[in-house]
């Protein structure tokens, strides 16, 4: 295990740390000037020791360097603290051999490249093996970036996108139309409007349209782990968080054995989202679980796009329940999604100001891809809010239905139903349509 002393001793595998520093390669140091790829096992990477903040970092175009790449492996509330000092590259000496490297401006800097040791260690593993560790060291890239300030953090970005500006929704409701009738448009936009995903900033695929086609074009992290693959592979820990939930809705408690299982479950759940926690104890693990299954909109638990996750994972099993409510995870992605699209269908029918219009629903900060977005109403702060928890997935829960149940006039059902990851076709649920429009938001 790696400890980082400065993120209150927060662990993490030598693997990840090993497919940290192979994805920091790709990402942010595919060549060295001239048109051969530098190899990530003989590559020097900069130290880059810094205690300025995760912001001022990448200002200071330090991406590329052992700090970032550590800030991003600790929880949220440690990434504008300095990760990487004396003590931390002499604890962990037997994975790297330290020099220097002449930088692009010119300047000679301490680096480091990966020791024969640390070469074994990733060898050793199967490729399956380093295959996930990958995907973990991925996630952490692409997943919301939380810290304590409001700087932009762009690790990875498009630039900002004006969501209307080249495809206009089928329709405008009415300046006065009930807010349902808004969510209605927007469904009938996303159904519309072209997709086409990125990765790395290039297309990744083709360009589809229609909530289905959408839906099949999820991938998490990287697009060779797709929409089916993803399932496959979330499905052993969705089983467990949902029995959890099952467990405190009864009234029931959790033995030991069931209590050691929900903290593994939901540190698993972090390390595939990308969104590592810190205080992952059975006190908070339960917190959040009770208040999702209960829909608590008042709840002390602990919130943010991580715990917005396992809320959302351990309530699947409430899809189709009559007066049950699923969480949706609430996160920047899926936030500028819906926020952007209801900003401008709101704007166009000469809205210009919220009131109590859409209460509840909130903004999440995330920076990457298309994030932030530019809107024209003043969005309250959703972040860290069980209410807005709550009223989010009363939406997307909204959306769902409307998919299920709007027809066409000769009564044939309007939109297409909800690609099954194992195959065949249904009803839409929460997490289907939060999986679009997580894609939607990027």
């Amino acid at each position: 295990m790696m400890y980082f002393k400065h993120a209150e001793h927060f662990a993490i595998n030598k693997a990840l740390f090993l497919a940290a520093w192979k994805v920091w390669f790709k990402r942010f140091k595919n060549s060295d000037g001239g048109n051969h790829q530098i190899d990530w096992k003989f590559g020097k990477m900069p130290i880059g020791a810094s205690d300025n903040s995760l912001s001022d970092l990448i200002r200071n175009e330090q991406r590329f360097s052992m700090e970032m790449l550590c800030r991003m492996m600790v929880p949220w509330s440690f990434r504008n603290d300095q990760q990487v000092d004396d003590v931390f590259l002499r604890d962990y000496k037997v994975l790297f051999e330290i020099s220097s490297l002449t930088d692009e401006k010119g300047r000679e800097v301490m680096a480091a490249n990966l020791s024969a040791s640390a070469l074994q260690i990733w060898n050793a593993m199967s490729f399956a093996e380093q295959d996930d560790y990958m995907s973990y060291a991925e996630s952490r890239v692409q997943a919301d970036i939380e810290v304590r300030s409001k700087d932009p953090v762009v690790l990875d970005d498009q630039g900002i996108e004006l969501i209307g500006e080249d495809t206009y929704p089928p329709y405008v409701p009415a300046k006065d139309a009930k807010d349902i009738d808004f969510v209605r448009a927007m469904v009938d936009w996303i159904q519309d409007a072209p997709f086409q995903p990125y990765y790395l900033k290039q297309a990744a695929g083709d360009t589809v349209s229609g909530w289905d086609n959408r839906l099949l074009a999820f991938f998490w992290p990287k697009p060779r782990i797709g929409y089916s693959l993803h399932h496959a592979n979330l499905n052993p820990l969705y089983y467990r968080a949902n029995e959890l939930a099952k467990t405190l809705d009864k009234g029931e408690e959790w033995d030991q054995e069931w209590r050691d299982m929900a903290v593994k479950t939901t540190n698993e759940l972090f390390q595939i989202s990308g969104t590592p926690q810190k205080d992952v104890t059975i006190e908070n693990v339960k917190a959040v679980i009770k208040a999702a299954v209960d829909g608590n909109e008042n709840a002390a638990a602990k919130m943010n796009s991580g715990w917005s996750y396992l809320a959302a994972v351990c309530t699947d099993h409430l899809n189709g329940l009559v007066g049950r409510l699923p969480m949706a995870t609430w996160n920047s992605r899926i936030a500028a999604s819906v926020i952007s699209r209801l900003d401008f269908l709101l704007a166009e029918a000469g809205v210009e100001d919220l009131a109590e219009r859409f209460d509840g629903i909130g903004t999440i900060p995330g920076w990457g891809g298309t994030r932030p977005r530019q809107y024209s109403l003043d969005w309250p702060n959703g972040y860290r809010s069980w209410n807005t928890q709550i009223k989010a997935s009363r939406l997307i829960g909204q959306m769902a239905y409307i998919l299920n149940n709007d027809e066409l006039e000769e009564g044939s059902r309007k939109y297409p139903k909800m690609p099954l990851a194992a195959g065949g076709t249904g009803d839409w649920t929460v997490r289907g349509v939060q999986g679009v429009l997580f894609g939607d938001g990027y």
